[in-house]
């Protein structure tokens, strides 16, 4: 099994933040991960577990990873799928220094970490039969990637 550590502002496994497209796809395709689908800014990786963004310069600005069985998902030594959504939100809360933070189940961002947690459901829970809300998707961005969802509030 392979193990991704969440590393904020710079990579969850081999994807690196500010890597060029070619050189993210190479890397997963490195270890086993060829390139499923892509979509515009968009490429997704090992049954759409795993999803990078790009920005317009083509290079990585965000990256997203679900629950697999094959990856362990590891952020400062907790596997993040094998805690119930309130236990990572409140880890990770923890480690961002920026103020006071509220649970929400729907989509969160930590703004000192560019750690995003999307979607908290128990059909998530792939390591607890479904019996606790996880997040569907842990994901980091870039400081280009936060400029881009600052703009989309202001509207």
């Amino acid at each position: 099994m392979l193990t991704f550590e969440i590393i904020p502002l710079d990579s969850i496994g081999p994807l690196k933040l500010g890597a060029a497209r070619a050189e993210a796809r190479e890397a997963m395709h490195a270890i086993g991960f060829p390139l499923e689908n892509a979509r515009e800014s968009l490429d997704y990786f090992h049954h759409s577990c795993i999803q990078t963004e790009c920005g317009a310069d083509g290079n990585v600005e965000f990256i997203g990873i679900s629950s697999s069985p094959e990856i362990t998902v590891s952020y400062k030594g907790l596997d993040v799928y094998s805690l119930a959504a309130p236990e990572l939100f409140s880890f990770i809360a923890d480690h961002d220094a920026s103020g006071p933070h509220v649970y929400n189940t729907y989509q969160y961002l930590f703004p000192n970490q560019i750690i995003t947690l999307w979607d908290a459901d128990e059909q998530y829970d792939r390591q607890g039969e479904e019996t606790r809300p996880v997040w569907a998707q842990v994901g980091i961005g870039n400081s280009a990637y936060m400029d881009a969802i600052k703009a989309i509030k202001s509207k």
